[in-house]
């Protein structure tokens, strides 16, 4: 099912009634925690939140964090709406347009974001090994592979491809789990796959190339994902989600001066080989939700017809 068509099947369930927006919300008591369900994807997003807790910090700002990993943010709207859990991770586009259908959500803080212009970046699309492309419009005629359809891959990547003179339309994108991109590429499925870290540097070893980083050349210093909560769990714990905002950018600052203590994690803690640990490109992580970004990226969204109307970045973001 595509995403747009499983976020409204979603919101008319949400229309039916929610989950107890106060559930783990915690004590208001000097020195007392909040418990608090928090979904991410699998990999450094999950990491970054893992290292937040290691060093204390969301501790210190009185949050007992329970730490799940999913596959992809989508699959972490419902959980969010029902009240399962109460802050998910996700990507952009994925909140966006769960926005735009009416679903409950509000993005509170940032989570992942793209590097700067001419910068190496967390995420790049690749050319298979012996596929002959050199360039974004040998893709034409091709097919790629993206993680998820709907969401911030498919928009990067028709960005990138535009913007480097290939017709995306001329581009077929099919979806494929991030470790098994390799593995198709290899193969000969696909002839190309736009992957994120720590499986740019494993497919690059065995002989793919980059062609672009598509985050960056679509958008310098791009908002990939952001942390949300349902609305009725944001007005019911507002002290609760203002913690979990101050931990988040707190955790941002602490890595960004302290990155080799983060690398060392992921190779002991995130099960990232340590040789990639120390060579990977890390995404950046800011302090503040971008929200200019958040609506350069909604404009593509409706450019590649993700979405039919204009999304505005303000509603999923404001209070």
């Amino acid at each position: 099912m595509r995403l747009a068509v499983l976020i409204v099947a979603i919101a008319a369930l949400a229309g039916c009634g929610g989950g107890d927006g106060e559930i783990g919300s915690g004590s208001d008591e000097e020195g007392s925690s909040a418990a608090l369900k928090v979904q991410e994807t699998a990999g450094m997003p999950s990491a970054f939140v893992g290292f937040g807790i290691e060093q204390g910090i969301f501790t210190k700002h009185g949050l007992d964090v329970d730490l799940q990993e999913t596959q992809g943010g989508a699959a972490t709207l419902p959980a969010l709406v029902n009240g399962d859990v109460h802050v998910g991770g996700s990507n952009v586009v994925s909140l966006l347009i769960a926005s735009s259908k009416g679903l409950p959500i509000q993005a509170i803080a940032p989570g992942t974001s793209a590097r700067g212009k001419g910068q190496e970046d967390f995420g790049a699309l690749l050319a298979a090994p012996k596929s002959g492309i050199a360039s974004a419009k040998d893709f034409e005629g091709g097919t790629v592979a993206v993680n998820t359809l709907d969401n911030i891959a498919e928009v990067v990547v028709k960005a990138a491809l535009e913007k480097e003179g290939a017709d995306p339309a001329k581009v077929k994108l099919i979806e494929v789990p991030f470790p098994e991109m390799g593995p198709a590429m290899e193969r000969g499925d696909v002839q190309g796959a736009f992957s994120i870290e720590p499986f740019v540097s494993t497919s690059v070893d065995a002989g793919a190339k980059v062609v672009n980083y598509s985050y960056v050349a679509a958008e310098p210093g791009m908002q990939v994902g952001a942390y949300a909560v349902a609305r009725d769990f944001a007005a019911e714990n507002a002290d609760t989600v203002d913690a979990f905002k101050e931990a988040v950018a707190e955790t941002a600052e602490y890595l960004g001066a302290h990155e080799q203590e983060f690398r060392t994690y992921l190779s002991e803690k995130a099960q990232i080989d340590p040789k990639l640990a120390k060579s990977i490109v890390l995404p950046e992580w800011n302090q503040q939700l971008d929200v200019d970004s958040l609506q350069s990226t909604a404009e593509l969204m409706q450019q590649y017809g993700l979405v039919e109307e204009p999304v505005d970045a303000q509603g999923l973001v404001g209070g």
